[in-house]
This record gives structure tokens, sequence and C-alpha cells, in this order.
């Protein structure tokens, strides 16, 4: 995979569809009937990407809404975003 940066946008896979579940969310890839679980946090990213795919625009939001180091923010992101694109749940242009 290409290197993965702030600077980059992640775009979600056509056939994933999202349910959310008492605060956390399943992932469902329907082409290939797998399955990927989101904790709470896991779950806000994934709802900040639906909404704008910009790596940067996710982290500025999360840095605001969470307390926490940005660096270990922007590991965290980019940590989710890597098992994403290898579930095939999503691409990053």
């Amino acid at each position: 995979m290409t290197s993965i940066s702030l600077d980059r946008t992640f775009s979600l896979a056509r056939g994933a569809v999202v349910r959310d579940v008492e605060g956390e969310a399943v992932v469902l890839d329907l082409e290939a009937g797998m399955y990927f679980g989101l904790n709470g946090v896991g779950t806000r990213i994934w709802h900040l990407l639906e909404d704008d795919g910009r790596l940067r625009v996710v982290f500025d939001a999360l840095c605001q809404e969470y307390d926490a180091a940005p660096d270990a923010i922007e590991r965290d992101l980019l940590a989710l975003v890597t098992r994403l694109v290898e579930a095939r749940l999503g691409e990053l242009d």
C-alpha cells in the first residue's frame, strides 16, 4: 500500500453497510460476506469518514471532540483507516 498520511482521502466501499448497535457499529461487506466490528471511537471515525473522507478534516474533528494527544489521535486514525483499506471497506485517493 502507498504511504498513508492525513493528506489522503478515504472513500467508503460501495458495498459496505453499517449498522449502529448500542454505541458501536458493525460494518458488513455485502460482496465478500464479511463483517468488521467498530468500538465507540471507531464508530465515530466511520461516521466522520462518511461525512467527509478527507483524513485531515476527520483528524481535526477528533482533536476537538476527544481529550487525547494529537499524535495519538493521528496514529489511531491512520491505523484504523489502514485496517479498513486492508478489509476492502474503502480505499485511499
